[in-house]
């Protein structure tokens, strides 16, 4: 694991894990996006695995890092697939944008 991933592990099997590299193909097919993604993870998981996520995925966004570095952690170091630019958001607007929704309470299954 890299530097990161082992100080963010939960923060690290969830974006390997849900962001992995079908995960737009997946949820186009579906109808989703990237939020259905982070309910899914919600829905899919203990809560105090959400809540350490969300902890963990807090204290990164603090270390208030640059855009160009935020790209090589969250894609290189963290495992996330993910392309911000083709969400129309830069790496910090896509990390805020899952915490607040980590930080909303869990969908109920369907």
């Amino acid at each position: 694991m890299t530097r990161y991933a082992d100080r963010y592990p939960e923060l690290y099997q969830f974006f390997g894990g849900y962001f992995h590299q079908d995960w737009s193909d997946e949820q186009r097919l579906a109808g989703g996006s990237f939020e259905d993604v982070i309910h899914e993870f919600q829905t899919m998981n203990p809560v105090d695995v959400v809540r350490q996520a969300t902890r963990e995925l807090q204290a990164f966004i603090g270390l208030d890092l640059p855009e160009d570095e935020l790209h090589d952690i969250v894609v290189d170091d963290l495992g996330a697939n993910v392309r911000a630019a083709g969400l129309g958001l830069t790496y910090r607007q896509w990390l805020e944008a899952v915490l607040a929704i980590l930080k909303q309470p869990a969908r109920t299954k369907r």
